[in-house]
């Protein structure tokens, strides 16, 4: 299993609107083979910074499968305009 972890830091004042359409944007990554979960988190300190979690059975599947198909231009469509920038990692359990 893969974390996939992604910032994502909006243009000021934008936090309100992308939590809004959310929702529109999620079946895009939960309509792709090998999705498992996600999870999104607002910041605290900056509220305009959002960490994403999402969980996939293998690299591939989100590297391949999700981000080199139609639906990932989708996905960002729904919110990439109220993005400033993002950074994105991902991660495997080790304990």
């Amino acid at each position: 299993m893969v974390l996939e972890i992604a910032t994502i830091t909006l243009k000021p004042g934008n936090a309100d609107a992308f939590i809004s359409v959310m929702p529109d944007a999620f079946p895009f990554v939960e309509s792709t083979p090998g999705y498992i979960r996600h999870e999104l988190h607002r910041g605290i300190e900056n509220p305009d910074v959002f960490t994403l979690f999402i969980w996939w059975e293998t690299l591939e599947e989100h590297t391949v499968s999700f981000r080199q198909s139609e639906r990932f231009a989708a996905w960002r469509a729904v919110w990439g305009h109220l993005m400033e920038h993002s950074d994105m990692v991902h991660v495997t359990q080790v304990y």
